[in-house]
């Protein structure tokens, strides 16, 4: 009985539907308004519907775009209206399709109403649109930066008083023999064959990209501090003192040095440990927190420090505990599976007998596990051989191997500093939980790379041109590093409105929602003429909330075509 009478208090009352009144069942079906309805004669049985894209993602898009205002700073920049929709198309589409600028006109042609969401200047568009568009982005790179970041912190009141800085790299599949950029490093993705661009990120507490860098691929870590701060005394504007969270690969001495002599505070991992850290912790009870995964830490600040002038922090994880812990296990188990095959060598027919090539192969071992070999104790034993059966020829007589034995040292437990580290600043006076949540705000940088990377596909890259990597960057096909930078901004602000009101999606999640809600060109024959009406479908439950929760609208106005019959 309850349920027939909020049917018909949804009749009576059908904007509550989708407002604020929460419900999860679907309207009652109710007729027209015969003052508002249009009644046509139509021919059902040749009723037909084609032309189906999606429109959710997209329609989204363009209107999280519209309120970065992005339109006004290239309209500022004196662009022209075709370019100025060019240049939303392009960072939409690389958000929702993460492809390659010929791949995304397929999918603009084909799959997506994109184009007819944000331009009337465009009915299709070519790649070659798209590479051109993108340098014209990059060559207006410091002053879109600007605009956009000082939109979003207007936009959402941000306190700017953190600064995140960390840094990531892309690798080649091309052999990229002339270029300036491409060089030979340590890739992330463990890629040792293939050349790799380096690119930086300043961003803050929320995960919005401050600004970015593109560097030579075998750039060190710790030389791109000066740039950074370069760039953030150039894009900050009020006179908040800023604190700069940073990881222990750019935390060297000489870069914690700048820091504070540029005036600012830092927060970071120590590369090293305080000596005899044991008895400082012994004199008091170490504060008890729990991280972002609600796993317990232990945390210490260390106030007779006089090895440095800086406050440290000892920090004692569980979870990390068991991270490392099974990290070692596993490159344990490697190293002995490797001694294994040299032991096997020495007793197999064909194998590696001779005593100066064992022992070669027992370096490389080491070398390749050098955590774990400085704690077995390795011995070959050598085959006794008769003088007599050797070469006349031969100087000296060729040694073999006749066995490999090994044993582990008895040493203190190997896990017993397994999840400790510390953590510096400059802060005068810090408590533990104020300096646990500050360096905690570094999770987001890896959230943001972990976004482009995934997410938005930011690499490999297949491009030859120096100036095209910089604008330009692919997977499986062309991409742009900026242009993916221009789709994160966006990204970033659709999820944050989501998180506002505790939806936790990611974006691929995201797209997946919004790729429910369609849109398509339904034809209805009537006596007189053929109307063709391309309308958006009903958004589900889910699609909606995204609409909500963005303040965005969930539709748009049908357009109508009538073909009048001669």
């Amino acid at each position: 009985m309850a349920n027939t009478y909020y049917d018909k208090y949804l009749i009576k009352y059908p904007e509550d539907a989708y407002g604020t009144v929460e419900h999860d069942h679907e309207l009652p079906s109710t007729p027209p308004d015969v003052e508002k309805a249009q009644y046509e004669q139509v021919d059902i049985s040749a009723v037909g519907c084609d032309e189906v894209k999606t429109f959710g993602g997209e329609h989204l898009c363009s209107q999280v775009l519209a309120k970065l205002e992005l339109d006004q700073c290239l309209r500022k920049l004196e662009w022209k209206p075709s370019d100025r929709d060019l240049a939303l198309i392009s960072i939409g589409s690389r958000a929702l399709f993460a492809a390659s600028e010929y791949k995304t006109t397929q999918y603009l042609k084909d799959n997506s109403d994109l184009i007819s969401c944000i331009s009337n200047h465009h009915h299709s568009i070519s790649h070659k649109q798209l590479y051109r568009i993108a340098d014209k982005l990059y060559d207006h790179k410091d002053q879109i930066d600007q605009y956009l970041y000082d939109r979003i912190t207007t936009m959402f009141s941000l306190d700017d008083k953190l600064v995140i800085f960390d840094l990531s790299n892309t690798y080649f599949e091309t052999r990229k023999d002339n270029s300036e950029l491409a060089r030979y490093g340590r890739s992330k993705e463990k890629r040792k064959d293939c050349k790799v661009v380096v690119f930086t990120g300043v961003i803050n507490s929320e995960g919005f990209i401050r600004h970015s860098r593109i560097y030579q691929g075998n750039k060190v870590d710790t030389a791109t501090i000066a740039d950074m701060l370069s760039d953030l005394e150039d894009h900050s504007k009020n006179g908040i003192k800023k604190t700069i969270v940073i990881d222990a690969g750019i935390a060297s001495e000489e870069n914690l040095e700048i820091i504070a002599s540029k005036g600012y505070n830092y927060v970071c991992v120590a590369r090293s440990r305080i000596a005899d850290y044991d008895a400082a912790l012994s004199k008091d009870m170490e504060i008890q927190l729990t991280d972002r995964e609600k796993n317990k830490v232990e945390l210490k600040i260390l106030k007779d420090n006089d090895e440095h002038s800086d406050t440290w922090m000892y920090v004692k994880s569980q979870a990390k505990k068991m991270k490392e812990k099974s990290m070692e296990d596993k490159l344990e188990a490697r190293y002995l599976e490797d001694l294994e095959q040299i032991k096997n060598g020495i007793h197999t027919k064909g194998g590696t007998k001779m005593l100066h090539k064992v022992w070669e192969r027992l370096g490389r071992t080491k070398q390749k596990y050098p955590s774990i070999a400085k704690h077995y104790k390795i011995t070959v034993e050598e085959k006794k051989t008769d003088s007599e059966t050797q070469t006349k020829n031969k100087k000296e007589p060729t040694r073999y191997a006749a066995d490999l034995l090994w044993s582990k040292k008895e040493s203190p437990s190997q896990s017993s500093d397994h999840g400790i580290y510390f953590i510096r600043t400059n802060y005068e006076n810090p408590n533990e939980k104020e300096l646990w949540n500050i360096y905690n705000t570094i999770r987001e940088v890896e959230s943001t790379f972990r976004c482009l990377k995934s997410d938005l596909n930011i690499r490999p890259v297949h491009h030859q041109l120096d100036h095209r990597i910089e604008s330009h960057n692919s997977c499986r096909a062309l991409r742009g590093i900026y242009l993916t930078m221009l789709a994160y901004q966006m990204v970033n602000t659709i999820r944050y409105m989501l998180k506002q009101k505790g939806i936790n999606h990611d974006w691929s999640n995201i797209v997946r929602i919004m790729n429910t809600h369609t849109i398509q060109t339904i034809h209805l024959p009537t006596p007189t003429k053929t109307i063709h009406l391309r309308a958006p479908a009903k958004p589900i439950q889910e699609v909606h909330q995204i609409y909500q929760a963005t303040s965005t609208t969930n539709t748009m106005t049908a357009k109508e075509k009538y073909v009048v019959y001669h």
